[in-house]
């Protein structure tokens, strides 16, 4: 049993190591940055213990692999989850759309601003992380901007 909380506010950032386009970019997730996202893993902790000891989970449950012991304390437990806890990989929103160049990346038709002839058209164009898993959304991006490529053309 685990616990997944879908909209962290903590931001991380991507950006270029390297003006070769085979250097991997440097990534910096930057995870349980901010009270929000800490207040939610302990929150999450705590339900998970509080569901384990419901007498049908117990019935089936042998021992609390991790954190256990491990994390007997707020602070104990932080610690746990910096150093192992990492992400469902349901990254989005690294070139954001909107309106305004200062707090986007694309406009509401995939272009890049001020880049012409530059678009993207995948998941990291949506302003804000979905809920869910990802695919549907980000196909739903790609038939969209298809057709606005296309239209384009014209």
């Amino acid at each position: 049993m685990a616990f997944n909380p879908c909209r962290p506010t903590s931001k991380g950032s991507v950006s270029l190591a390297s003006a070769d386009p085979a250097v991997p970019a440097a990534i910096t997730f930057n995870y349980l940055s901010t009270e929000k996202d800490l207040a939610e893993v302990q929150q999450g902790h705590k339900l998970v213990r509080t569901l384990i000891q419901a007498p049908a989970l117990q019935a089936i449950t042998e021992a609390e692999v991790m954190p256990a012991e491990q994390a007997d304390d707020a602070d104990s437990l932080l610690t746990y989850y910096r150093e192992n806890a990492g992400s469902i990989y349901h990254v989005c929103g690294t070139c954001r759309m909107g309106p305004a160049p200062a707090d986007s990346v694309v406009d509401a038709r995939l272009r890049v601003h001020g880049i012409s002839g530059l678009r993207v058209v995948d998941a990291s164009v949506f302003p804000n992380i979905t809920s869910g898993n990802t695919n549907a959304p980000a196909m739903m991006v790609a038939e969209k901007g298809a057709t606005m490529i296309l239209e384009d053309q014209v």
